[in-house]
């Protein structure tokens, strides 16, 4: 049975080092995003990506221990309680950095969640100010009907006899 804590010790520390790489990955977007540099970005992005297909494999192996360990339904604080008494310890310390790892990557998300949204509504206003639909008008072209007769914006035709 104590294999079984183990294994559930190992998945805590895999998702905290998880986070950790989240968290640095985040820092990246926000220097990228400061930057204006859309291909870091969008690199990190990808990245960003791979983990959560990491974490969608750590979700599975969760999903196979709580059942064993009987901690289904039961909240994260509460859970080295129900740990072998030489093990509780050991559990509380992953259980702390874990959440303490979720505490940063949350701060350091927020931060870049806010600078991208600032960005995406000043791209919006320069869109509007050079004629196009303003953000809460009309989707754009390709998500739905465009009205018969329509052109785009003086801004932002082309010459093509030049």
């Amino acid at each position: 049975m104590e294999e079984i804590y183990r294994s559930y010790l190992g998945f805590l520390n895999s998702m905290s080092r998880g986070l950790e790489s989240l968290t640095g990955l985040n820092e990246k977007k926000l220097a990228a995003a400061q930057a204006d540099d859309l291909t870091v970005l969008n690199e990190l992005l990808n990245q960003e990506q791979a983990q959560a297909l990491n974490f969608r494999g750590l979700e599975l192996t969760r999903d196979k221990l709580l059942p064993q360990l009987g901690l289904e339904g039961v909240p994260m604080g509460e859970v080295p309680g129900r740990f072998p008494p030489a093990m509780q310890e050991e559990a509380r310390q992953a259980v702390a950095e874990l959440k303490q790892r979720y505490a940063a990557y949350r701060q350091a998300s927020g931060k870049t969640r806010t600078l991208l949204e600032q960005t995406l509504h000043e791209v919006d206003g320069i869109i509007t100010q050079l004629g196009g639909p303003p953000a809460a008008g009309p989707a754009g072209p390709g998500y739905g009907r465009e009205p018969e007769g329509s052109a785009p914006p003086p801004s932002m035709k082309t010459d093509f006899r030049a």
